[in-house]
Formats: C-alpha cells, sequence, structure tokens
C-alpha cells in the first residue's frame, strides 16, 4: 500500500469517526432532554402504600439506649458459629439409587441411573459454549442506535416507518428466529466475512477483542486493516453484536472484581440455523496402505463394537466385586474425595532437595493401587490405562460402591448392575454414563499425561505447599475436555479424518485451550514440561504438539475409542494417522439415533455358554448376550469373572430360592439341551450338569415345614370374616391355605383364644402333646 492510499484509507476511517461522534452526540442530547422531561413529573404514589406523615412527638418512640460495649460477651466474627459441608453430583440427569442393603433382591433394587429423558424428547447433545451475554437478545439490539437498527431491519426487509427504537429490536429478534431469513442474509457475505463467522461459531461463539484478532491472525483472513470492515459488514446484518459478557473464568478463580467484559457474540439464533462443521482433510486408508501415493505404509485399523464398553464395565465390576480395599487405596478414597469430584488431592513434594519454589502435582484421587489393577489384569485382560477409566467409571455413576454393611472397607456391586449395562435400557444408560463422565470435574487425563513423558507441575509457596486452589485444575481439564469432544462432534460420520490437519485446526483455533485461566495470572500456577526447568509454551506449534497433541490424541485413542465413538488407524509404530466417527458418535455427540440395520449387524453372533468339568458357566459380556445371561441368573449364582468371561454356578441353594420365587426352569432346561445337542462328546461336563440339574428339580420339596406356629380352621367364610372384624386374625397369619384354613404365629393365637373365651365363646383346642400342633 502506498503512502497516498495509506492517508486516503486514515481520512475515510476518521470522517467515519466523526460521524458516529456527531450521532452520539445528538442522542445524547435527546437522552437528556428526555431526562429534564422525566424530572419534571412528579409519579404518584400508588394507592396502597401508606401516606408518609409526620407522627406527634408524644407519639414518636423514643431512641433506644445502647449498653456499654464491655457488656458485649458475643462470639467474634472472625469465629465461624457452624461449618456445612454441600456437596453437590455432577450431572443433574444422572443420579445413584439409594443402597438399602447388600443383599437386596434385584427386583426391589431401585435403578442406579435412571434417564431423564421423557417420550420424544431430544438426547443430549455436546456444544461448544464461549461465555455468555449478560443481555438477551432484544436488549442486545437496544444497545445499539437508531439509525444501526434501521440499517439492519433493511435488511430483513423490515418496515421501519412509525416503529419506535424498542419496537424495531423486537422485530429484528422476531426475524433472527427464522431461519430461512437467516441464511439468506449469510449467503450475501462475502468469502472473508463467511470463514469469519463461521470461525467465530465454532470458538463457541463468543470471544473478546484480543481473542479475536489473535484468531484472524492465525488463520489469515486477510490483512489486519481489514478485520474492521469485516466485523462492521457482520454488525449491519445483525449477525455479530459487541457486548457485554460474562467472565466466568475471572469470577471463578477471583482475579478481578468485574464482572463483565466487553467481547464480540453470535447470537445463538444464528449459530442454531447456520450448524457449522469442522473443516476436515480426508484420509485416503486403502491408498495409504497400498502405496498409492508412491510411499506404502503398514496401517493398523481399531474397530470397536457398539456398546462395548457397557460389556467391559460389567466385567470390572463383577471382577472386584467383594474386593477389599487396601489402606492405600481407603486413604485415596478419603484424600480424592472420589464422590465430590471438586477438590485437588493432596499434593507433596516428591523430592527432598532444596526448595525451588515448584513441585510435582499428586496423582488423584481415587485410583485403584498396583495390587487391585494386577488382580484386575488377571480377570479382564485389558491396558491399565482402560482399568483406571472403568474403575472411576464405576465409582463415578456408584454402581460399584464400598459396602457399609457386613464388610466394610469391600466394594460392592448394585445388585441389577448386569441388567443395567447389558439389558433393554442400555442405550440409554450409556448415554447417562457418557455426560456424567464428560461433565464430571477431574484432571486425570492431565496426569497420563506422564506416559508421554511430560510432566504435570505446579508453583509452591516459600512453605512448600502447593499454590493451587481447589478444583482449579479440575475445572481447567473438564472444561478442556468438553471443548475437545464439542469439536470432535462437528465432524462428519463415517469418514476417515487426517488426525494432524485436524490437530492444526484445533492449534489455529484455540491453542490454549487447556492452559486458558493460566493467561490471566501473572505468572501460570501450573504447567507441562518435558525438559526440567523449560516449561512447554502453547504458543509454539512444536511445543503444542508435545502437549496439546498428545493430549487430544490421547482423548481419541483412549476414552472416545472406548466409548465406541471412534475408530482408529494406526500407522507401524502406533502414532494415530485417523479416525473416523461411528454411529454410536451419532447418538452420544449429537443425540442421533443409529439406523436399525447397522444396530443388527453387531447381533449377528450367537450367543456363546462354555461349562467347565466344575460345573460353572462362562458366558460373554456382550449386549446381545443378556436374554441368555438373565436367564441363568434368574437360576445360577454369580461367581465372578474367568477369563474374560461372566462366571455363573448352578448350585441347590439358588436353583431352590428360584423356584421358590415361582421361575419356572424349562426354558433353561430346553436351552441347555439344544446345546448338548450340538457337542459331540456324550460324557461332557455340559451333560453332566443337565443330568445333576434335572435330579435337583425333580427332588425339590413340594412340602414344607413349620415350626413354632398355630394352625386354625374356621366352619365357613361367615365365621372368618366376624372372626377378622372382632380380632386381630389378619396380623397374625403366617400362610393361609384356604379361604378357611390358615397357620398362624404362635403367640398370636395364644391371644385370639383368650379374646374368644373373654366374649363367651370356647373354641375347640387341640394339644401340641398329642398332635404336635396347636
Amino acid at each position: 500500500m502506498t503512502e497516498e492510499e495509506r492517508i486516503a484509507s486514515l481520512e475515510a476511517q476518521l470522517k467515519q469517526a466523526l460521524e458516529r461522534l456527531t450521532e452520539v452526540t445528538e442522542q445524547l442530547r435527546v437522552a437528556q432532554t428526555r431526562i429534564e422531561e422525566l424530572e419534571k413529573l412528579k409519579t404518584p404514589p400508588p394507592a396502597f402504600v401508606k401516606a408518609k406523615k409526620k407522627k406527634p412527638e408524644e407519639e414518636q418512640k423514643k431512641a433506644r439506649k445502647k449498653r456499654d460495649a464491655r457488656h458485649n460477651r458475643a462470639r467474634l466474627r472472625s469465629t465461624p458459629t457452624q461449618i456445612v459441608e454441600h456437596r453437590f453430583r455432577t450431572s443433574s440427569r444422572t443420579a445413584p439409587a439409594k443402597r438399602e442393603g447388600g443383599n437386596q433382591a434385584t427386583g426391589g433394587q431401585s435403578r442406579a441411573l435412571q434417564s431423564a429423558r421423557q417420550g420424544g424428547q431430544v438426547a443430549y447433545t455436546v456444544k461448544m459454549r464461549g461465555p455468555t451475554p449478560s443481555a438477551n437478545l432484544v436488549d442486545i439490539l437496544s444497545q445499539n442506535g437508531l439509525s444501526e437498527l434501521r440499517g439492519i431491519a433493511r435488511e430483513y426487509d423490515i418496515a421501519t416507518a412509525g416503529l419506535n427504537k424498542q419496537q424495531l429490536a423486537e422485530a429484528i429478534a422476531g426475524a433472527l428466529r427464522q431461519p430461512e431469513l437467516v441464511r439468506r442474509s449469510a449467503s450475501t457475505l462475502e468469502k472473508p466475512q463467511r470463514q469469519l463467522l463461521a470461525t467465530l461459531t465454532l470458538a463457541g461463539g463468543s470471544l473478546s477483542d484480543e481473542d479475536l484478532r489473535s484468531l484472524y491472525e492465525r488463520f489469515s483472513f486477510g490483512p489486519a486493516d481489514s478485520l474492521q470492515g469485516i466485523l462492521l459488514s457482520l454488525q449491519s446484518k445483525g449477525l455479530l453484536f459487541r457486548t457485554s459478557l460474562n467472565s466466568s473464568p475471572q469470577q471463578r478463580i477471583g482475579l478481578s472484581g468485574m464482572l463483565y467484559d466487553v467481547g464480540w457474540y453470535v447470537p445463538a439464533e444464528v449459530q442454531a440455523v447456520l450448524r457449522v462443521s469442522v473443516p476436515i482433510t480426508p484420509f485416503d486408508v486403502e491408498k495409504k496402505a497400498d502405496g498409492g501415493d508412491g510411499v506404502a505404509d503398514h496401517i493398523q485399523i481399531q474397530q470397536v463394537e457398539a456398546y462395548s464398553l457397557l460389556a467391559d464395565l460389567l466385567l470390572v465390576a463383577r471382577a472386584l466385586d467383594g474386593y477389599r480395599m487396601e489402606h492405600y487405596d481407603e486413604r485415596d478414597e478419603r484424600a480424592g474425595g472420589m464422590r465430590g469430584m471438586n477438590t485437588l488431592a493432596t499434593l507433596r513434594s516428591f523430592s527432598a532437595g532444596a526448595h525451588d519454589e515448584t513441585t510435582l502435582v499428586a496423582p488423584p484421587g481415587g485410583l485403584p493401587s498396583a495390587t487391585a489393577l494386577e488382580r484386575l489384569q488377571s480377570d479382564v485382560p485389558r491396558t491399565a490405562q482402560f482399568l483406571r477409566f472403568a474403575f472411576r467409571l464405576l465409582r463415578l455413576a456408584d454402581l460399584l460402591h464400598k459396602d457399609d454393611g457386613g464388610m466394610p472397607g469391600s466394594l460392592r456391586l448394585l445388585p441389577n448392575a448386569a441388567r443395567l449395562l447389558l439389558g433393554p435400557a442400555s442405550a440409554e444408560v450409556a448415554r447417562d454414563l457418557f455426560e456424567l463422565w464428560l461433565t464430571h470435574a477431574g484432571y486425570e487425563e492431565l496426569f497420563d499425561l506422564q506416559e508421554e513423558g511430560l510432566q504435570l507441575k505446579c508453583r509452591t509457596t516459600p512453605l512448600n505447599n502447593p499454590i493451587l486452589r481447589p478444583g482449579e485444575l479440575e475445572a481447567e481439564n473438564s472444561e478442556a475436555r468438553q471443548l475437545l469432544v464439542a469439536l470432535v462432534a462437528q465432524a462428519p460420520l463415517n469418514q476417515w479424518v487426517s488426525f494432524s490437519a485436524f490437530a492444526r485446526f484445533i492449534y489455529r483455533l484455540n491453542p490454549t485451550f487447556l492452559q486458558k485461566r493460566q493467561r490471566l495470572f501473572p505468572s501460570p500456577h501450573w504447567w507441562l514440561e518435558q525438559e526440567e526447568g523449560r516449561p512447554l509454551q502453547p504458543a509454539q506449534m512444536g511445543d503444542w504438539m508435545r502437549a496439546e497433541g498428545h493430549y487430544l490424541a490421547r482423548l481419541l485413542r483412549g476414552p472416545l475409542h472406548w466409548w465406541g465413538i471412534s475408530d482408529l488407524a494406526l500407522s507401524g509404530d502406533g502414532r494415530l494417522l485417523a479416525f473416523r466417527l461411528t454411529p454410536v458418535a451419532g447418538l452420544l455427540l449429537n443425540g442421533v439415533e443409529p439406523v436399525e440395520q447397522e444396530v443388527e449387524e453387531a447381533q449377528e453372533r450367537a450367543p456363546v455358554l462354555d461349562v467347565l468339568e466344575t460345573g460353572e458357566l462362562l458366558v460373554e459380556s456382550r449386549t446381545d448376550s443378556w436374554p441368555l445371561i438373565e436367564l441363568i441368573e434368574d437360576f445360577a449364582e454369580v461367581a465372578g469373572v474367568r477369563g474374560g468371561r461372566l462366571c455363573y454356578r448352578l448350585a441347590p441353594g439358588s436353583l431352590a430360592e428360584a423356584l421358590g420365587r415361582g421361575q419356572q426352569p424349562g426354558n433353561l432346561l430346553k436351552l441347555l439341551r439344544k446345546i448338548e445337542k450340538d457337542e459331540e462328546h456324550s460324557n461332557s461336563p455340559l451333560s453332566c450338569l443337565l443330568a445333576q440339574l434335572e435330579g435337583w428339580i425333580a427332588s425339590y420339596g413340594r412340602v414344607r415345614l413349620y415350626t413354632g406356629v398355630s394352625m386354625v380352621e374356621v366352619a365357613d367364610n361367615l365365621v372368618m370374616r366376624e372372626l377378622s372384624a372382632t380380632t386381630s386374625l389378619e396380623e397374625q397369619i403366617v400362610k393361609s391355605i384356604t379361604p378357611t384354613l390358615m397357620i398362624l404365629k404362635k403367640q398370636g393365637m395364644e391371644r385370639i383364644v383368650e379374646d374368644l373365651k373373654r366374649r363367651g365363646q370356647s373354641p375347640l383346642l387341640h394339644e401340641e402333646e398329642y398332635h404336635g400342633t396347636k
């Protein structure tokens, strides 16, 4: 740009500023005139307000005499009279059921996870949320001048004649709620304007001035001096407004007394209509594997079955059912606050050297010990990272809880956990568990970066106490987790996406998503470093890929893959090359139900049942195996996990209990006989178990013996009704055999006989020594 062009541009900007100043001055003069007119008007008091009259002097109360300060013996203000601790659930839609005892029957046990969705209600949807405005849309529009509102109204073909400022604001707000009008206005934008509006929407819909300028420079939308023109164009169409935003990070950590910050905001109505998706770079898996680009590479595809996490959760829970927690585990439970999840675990310096005002952050509370992990891996062959994740999720949802009864310190599983995780409502349970995991406060993902060679450090006071505020690290990690999941939700389904391109886009969109609050401090409270004494800088692409890049990759390879949201394409050395969102991602992230054909594809395999020589039954933990598991659980007792499969044991006690509840064993026998026909060996463990089971059923007693009771028989129903009305017969019944013959409690029968004798009636009694009853 030449010097003359720059001077002309500055003169044009100066002219616009002078015109704006003149307009504002005129508006101020009109407002002051209106204020003066209103001040001259005296508002009459309401009819219900009592007139303010001065009482006569004799009616006025005398001033209260204050006592001397030495007689005040109240508690000092600095000393609290009571401390009350409040704990809130992390999710309002998912709440654990009350536990009334470890031996409660499944039918009487309330469900641990209750879905709050009603019929026809849209499921939970993951969204990006930036700082919210301090006013609604009409109030934001009212902050603009009358001429600006008229300009916006002309964009939406709104007649402005005879409308005042408030009416114009309401009319424009009504137009922004019409999707077709918003799309028509957005279609007239130029390319830089559309790109900036879409990027603002992906960034959460609201940004401060500094963040907006940085975003504009990172994406290179154009020259720096053209940003103002783009913002004015978006404002003139009502697609972007400058307003006050709630500065939630500052309020939470108490950095300043300012309640609001001025920034740029895309109305929620506009964001809902635009539905901006994340720009992606497609990844051709077959071409890369065949060497179509000139370089052949070994690519490993890792696919995941729908709802396989629920089946694995049941395996982990059954393996830990009855496990007695060690002293280390219980100490972690108290320090980490498993239920609250809103306080930082106890931090200690791991070195006894000289104090350098930094220390390593201690592991988060609630992690299983090495002994528990070793026991788990012997029964459930999964990675230690997955087992830690599953353990925390089970404890967070209260499916696995500490026994408050007979065995203190041991873990107990809810009796209906199998029905919750594998039953007909497993899809709703998966959504509830996913939302619970997504919104809970914890810094597990940050701490797990040590497996990538990084160290999580924090600043300390001269007394070597961490400077971190309670819940500060958990809140930042929770916000980062939700931000990344919301961006992943904007990617298309069933399409391979290049991970490196996706990571670069997130770097340009929000490079400080992991340490956003730390920018508000003169020096950060915590940071990540790879080399001792050299914190990684998020503003540098190389450092960002070592920290935030690994954080994103571990999220895709870990929790999102376990949830069944993403399939993975890995290189020969284990690097993440690409990911693909599955139909389950549409359900968990956007509330879109998968197509029935896609669900039926996972139900082609028949459930497998194996019988060991010890008589134990092994069943694969899968959602499509639930009918078989439900049938077995009605008659067998749970025996933990064997070789990664659910284990059950048929015993006379469990069989008798099931028959006593009225269960019919015909379906179980039919299933076992069908499996026996498919076997080649006649003397297999299944044949022996089937013969033993048939013998138990045949010998099941039809007569029950009662001791310490009395039997009463009356002549007819009329006498029975009279006896029930005049005595406490109904309260003493143990078993009704016929309408006129029943078994009563022995002590209760004695009271009934005494009552009848007082009324002059003499019942016929059979003595116990002759008949064995009374």
